[in-house]
């Protein structure tokens, strides 16, 4: 669990920085990886944060 907290938390921040940098310089792609940052970061890293730590809490 501790694994995927992690790997979804450390990909859906690096593609929302590329996301905004590249929204900032007005490259291509922008939209594409803002969205899946911000779907991987609701939808994988969210749920399992609260998972850990209502398990960590037990």
């Amino acid at each position: 669990m501790k694994i995927v907290l992690f790997a979804s938390g450390s990909f859906s921040f690096s593609t929302l920085g590329l996301g905004f940098l590249s929204k900032i310089l007005h490259w291509p792609g922008a939209n594409i990886l803002l969205v899946l940052g911000f779907s991987v970061f609701s939808l994988v890293f969210v749920p399992s944060l609260a998972k850990y730590l209502y398990d960590k809490s037990e």
